[in-house]
This record gives C-alpha cells, sequence and structure tokens, in this order.
C-alpha cells in the first residue's frame, strides 16, 4: 500500500511506534529511533513509501531515505523492499535475517521476529507470494511460503514451514505446519494499535 499524504505518513509511523512502546509523543519517537533498530527500519520504509511518489520530492527526500533504510536493513539483517504493501503497526521484533518479499502483503499489528522468511513459490510460471491477515505473530525462524492466506488474529510457532492455508484465531507449528489450536495470537499482539 503506497503512502499517499503526510497525514497517513504521520499515522503509519504513530502506528509503528505505538506497537514498540505504548506512546506515540515526539520524546518517545526520538528515543526509539535512536535505541531500535526495528523501529528506525521501519520508520525509514515508511519514509520511503511516501517520498518515492511524490513530484520533486522523490529525487532528493527519497534517495537519502532508502540508503538510511539500506544501512539500516543491512546492519541489524532486514531485507524488506519498501514498496511493500505492510499495513499500519508493523513491530520486528528481534535482530536478525528477516526477509520479506516485495510482492507478500501483510496487514495491520503483524508482529515478525527474528530468522523470518515470507517468500514466493512460482506454480505454472507464476509467482505466488503470502497474504498476511491483521493482528498476526511470526514466531522466530518461521517460514511463510507461496500463495496462501494467514487469516486474522492467527499465530505461527517457532521453526514452523507453512504451505497451505491458516484460519483465523489459528496457532500452527511444525513441518510442515498443522492447526495446534484456535486460541490465536492473543498476548503475542503487544499494544495493537486501533487508530
Amino acid at each position: 500500500m503506497a503512502i499517499t499524504s503526510k497525514a497517513q505518513l504521520d499515522e503509519y509511523i504513530r502506528a509503528d511506534l505505538f506497537r514498540y512502546s505504548g506512546k506515540t509523543d515526539k520524546k518517545t519517537l526520538r528515543k526509539y529511533r535512536r535505541r531500535s533498530g526495528g523501529f528506525r527500519f521501519t520508520f525509514y520504509m515508511r519514509k520511503c513509501s511516501y517520498y518515492r511518489h511524490r513530484k520533486l520530492l522523490k529525487y532528493i527526500a527519497f534517495p537519502y531515505y532508502k540508503i538510511k533504510k539500506n544501512r539500516t536493513g543491512q546492519k541489524n539483517g532486514f531485507d524488506i523492499y519498501d514498496g511493500t504493501s505492510i499495513g499500519k503497526g508493523l513491530h520486528i521484533a528481534h535482530f536478525g535475517c528477516l526477509v520479506i518479499h516485495a510482492d507478500a502483503v501483510l496487514g495491520e499489528n503483524v508482529s515478525l521476529s527474528h530468522g523470518v522468511t515470507v517468500g514466493q513459490t512460482i506454480k505454472d510460471g507464476k509467482v505466488l507470494t503470502p497474504v498476511i491477515g491483521n493482528n498476526v505473530y511470526i514466531a522466530p525462524g518461521a517460514k511463510v511460503i507461496g500463495g496462501i492466506k494467514i487469516g486474522n488474529n492467527a499465530a505461527v510457532g517457532a521453526n514452523a514451514v507453512v504451505t497451505r492455508d491458516v484460519p483465523e484465531n489459528a496457532v500452527v507449528a511444525g513441518v510442515p505446519a498443522r492447526v495446534l489450536s484456535h486460541k490465536g495470537a492473543g498476548d503475542y499482539i503487544i499494544n495493537p494499535y486501533a487508530g
């Protein structure tokens, strides 16, 4: 989803910050930009998404924030394209080896841990990528692959390999991932942003 207005950019940044801190004030924004690699990366990613579609600023501000995003990503092990459709309230919990395919779609209040891959498969010459719902928790080392859908409020367990659709409120784990319960993500979604 492209961020098309300054108000929308501010709302996305506020939602992301709230997921980390439970606050949205300027002092907290400065603190988390300095101390949290996950929030800093998300901040630059949102700025890139906004400035890439501005008439003149795409030649000035976009390259600046793109460099900042890429450096932060390399330092912390995050590989997410700035044009990827990611809803408000993204939370990246830990540093290290986080890869999200450019065509994947992530809903609001998604929590990602280290070692997570959201990747593609190719079937009959078509690239298929996951669609992840709102309030979804993906644990360390999980792999979500192919043209599948993960329902709202779902939780994906550590090191799970998900290649089939996951229903809403499901908890899945294993290789291949299987539904273990229907208790959902629950307390794993800290500070969900309601807008």
